[in-house]
């Protein structure tokens, strides 16, 4: 068992980053393939003296497909399928849902933080006379412009995308020895973006049961250091 204390602490915690995670769903209900964070609430440790038991978290994110949203945009690319677009980075590749791209001063296919998008055989580069009109996109991610193919995009998956962790900037890092294996079953979409997971009422209702938990917690902390200061003052005579 736990010292009281130190379980009324740790179960606010616990509560506020659930919090947290709601309020950044929320701030990214509209930002195109943004995955949702699931914060659960686990009964943990009994506390000594009180039979009460701490709580502590375990967030997740949910990779369920987002709804396609149609754009007309020629560099808007959703993916339909358990793939991730690979950037290249200095620190590494990273992974994402986020398909809004442009092209960079050198052509290369960016996002919009200007990280540069993979293709199989390095950076899809797009030719300076190429306007956005002539680019096209194929469903297998071989990208067209003007007529020729310019290269085809790096789309990949994973066996197990829990081991994705969150990256930043709507991206995911996974460890070196994660597994992973060309999407060949993930589908590019020309001209759409993939909405948010996010549903605004499910985390609104997750939002009221989390400020409740959080209150319960309060309240009890304070009668446990109530209860704390009455012993001392009874041992102190």
């Amino acid at each position: 068992m736990i010292d009281p204390v130190e379980a009324g602490a740790s179960s606010l915690a616990a509560v506020s980053r659930k919090v947290e995670a709601i309020a950044h769903n929320l701030a990214n209900a509209s930002t195109a393939g943004y995955k949702r964070l699931t914060c659960d609430l686990v009964s943990g440790t009994a506390s000594a003296g009180t039979g009460g038991k701490s709580i502590t978290d375990r967030t997740t994110v949910d990779f369920t497909q987002g709804h396609l949203v149609q754009t007309g945009r020629p560099l808007d690319l959703a993916l339909f399928g358990k793939g991730f677009f690979v950037l290249e980075t200095p620190q590494g590749e990273l992974f994402t849902r986020h398909g809004v791209f442009q092209a960079n001063a050198q052509g290369q296919l960016v996002e919009a933080s200007g990280r540069t998008v993979a293709g199989e055989g390095g950076p899809i580069v797009l030719p300076p006379d190429a306007g956005e009109a002539s680019i096209r996109v194929a469903a297998d991610g071989r990208v067209f412009a003007s007529g020729r193919e310019v290269g085809r995009l790096r789309i990949v998956e994973f066996a197990d995308p829990s081991v994705l962790t969150p990256a930043g900037l709507n991206a995911f890092r996974a460890p070196r020895t994660a597994p992973q294996e060309a999407a060949a079953a993930t589908t590019v979409q020309q001209g759409f973006q993939e909405a948010s997971n996010v549903q605004i009422v499910d985390e609104l209702v997750g939002l009221i049961t989390a400020t409740r938990a959080y209150e319960a917690n309060v309240r009890v902390t304070t009668l446990r250091g109530e209860r704390g200061k009455s012993l001392l003052q009874v041992a102190a005579g």
